[in-house]
Parts: C-alpha cells; sequence; structure tokens
C-alpha cells in the first residue's frame, strides 16, 4: 500500500490541486502504466490499496457480481476482502479508510490474469453518475496526494519501468501517466498541466544552454 509523504518542493497550482512540480519534467524509464505486459505486471496492485469507507461499502454493494467475476485465486469470502483496522486520513472522505486485504499473495481483487476484478466489472455496471467501483487511489496509482498535493509516491521507484522514474528515460511522466492525471485534474487541468510542463521543460532546456 501506498505510504505519502510530505515533499519540501514548489508546485504547480492547477485547480484546487497544488502539482508536484516535479512530474512536469519527469520521465520513465518505461511506457506507463498502460502497457500492462512485463513492464507493469500490474505489481503495485499485489500489496492492496486504501479505499475510503464509502468505496467499500460501493464494493460490497455489488458483492454478488464481483464473486461471480472472480477466479479461484481468489477469496469471495467478503469477511476477507478488507483489513479490519481503519485509518485516519484527511485526504479520504470522513477522514477514515481501509485496505484491501492481501489473498494469495495479492490483493484480492486481483486476479491471475493481473488485472483487477472490479475494473473490468465496472463497464458492465450502471453506476450512478460519479460513481467508480475501483477506489481513486488505485485509479491514481503511481501518483498519490498528501493534504491537497499530487505526488509522485517514491515507494514505487525502481519497482517497475512503467513508474520508474529516469532523467534520460524515453517517456515522459506527464505523457504516461495521462489517465492518472485526469482521474485528479479532469480533461481540462490535464490540458494545463501539459501547457505548464511545455513551459518548465523550455526554462530548463534554456538553463542547460546556459
Amino acid at each position: 500500500m501506498a505510504t505519502r509523504h510530505a515533499k519540501r518542493d514548489d508546485a504547480i497550482e492547477i485547480g484546487d490541486w497544488k502539482v508536484e512540480r516535479r512530474l512536469a519534467t519527469a520521465r520513465i524509464e518505461g511506457g506507463g502504466p498502460l502497457n500492462v505486459g512485463d513492464e507493469c505486471a500490474g505489481y503495485c496492485c499485489h500489496h492492496g490499496v486504501y479505499a475510503s469507507l464509502p468505496e467499500r461499502d460501493r464494493i460490497l454493494e455489488y458483492a454478488d457480481l464481483i464473486q461471480e467475476a472472480m477466479d479461484e485465486t481468489q477469496t469471495t469470502d467478503t469477511t476477507e476482502w478488507f483489513e479490519d483496522e481503519q485509518h485516519e486520513d484527511e485526504d479520504y472522505p470522513g477522514g477514515l479508510c481501509v485496505g484491501t486485504a492481501v489473498h494469495n499473495g495479492k490483493c484480492t481483487f486481483l486476479g491471475r490474469d493481473g488485472l483487477c476484478v472490479l475494473q473490468t466489472l465496472e463497464p458492465s455496471l450502471e453506476l450512478p453518475k460519479g460513481q467508480r467501483l475501483k477506489p481513486f487511489y488505485c485509479r491514481l496509482f503511481p501518483l498519490t496526494t498528501w493534504c491537497g498535493r499530487l505526488e509522485f509516491d517514491d515507494l514505487c521507484d525502481g519497482i517497475r519501468p512503467c513508474c520508474t522514474l529516469a532523467s534520460d528515460g524515453p517517456t515522459r511522466a506527464v505523457d504516461a501517466w495521462a489517465y492518472e492525471f485526469k482521474e485528479a485534474l479532469g480533461e481540462r487541468g490535464y490540458e494545463e498541466l501539459r501547457a505548464r510542463a511545455a513551459e518548465e521543460e523550455k526554462e530548463l532546456t534554456a538553463k542547460k544552454r546556459a
């Protein structure tokens, strides 16, 4: 599960968010989390994630459909889907969160194919507008938040090419993690981030040439 900590560097303000400035010019070793094969392999999903209590309750509301979609490596016992302990965290609605349980060495919702059963099931559900089945921080990873800041989760660094920062990497973070940025910033916020990233890169190039 992700561990978040404050950064001391400044940030780019976009809407209600403050985006960690290094993300504007960061590059990664691989192509990004959407390259699910050997580059990603859903490694970050193995350890589970923290979900808000409303997210937990929504998952349990659709338990019968989730159970039907699970494979033999997963448990259909809903009492084993989440950890018992709740944690205080102001980034979550209501200030509380709970971890998804680890079963057979991976998140209880991760199937043998390396895909999240919640994510694969979600498109077939008629969820109310604005609701999702897969928890927010699952969708956001390898990004995370800290008191209104959008940051890179350093615990990912060096684990898989899709989530490893590299100054000479082939892919810009703002491109590789487009889906994740949009989850937090929205389409307009993401385009603003891309524009700001272009400005930051120009300034960085100018400084190198000086």
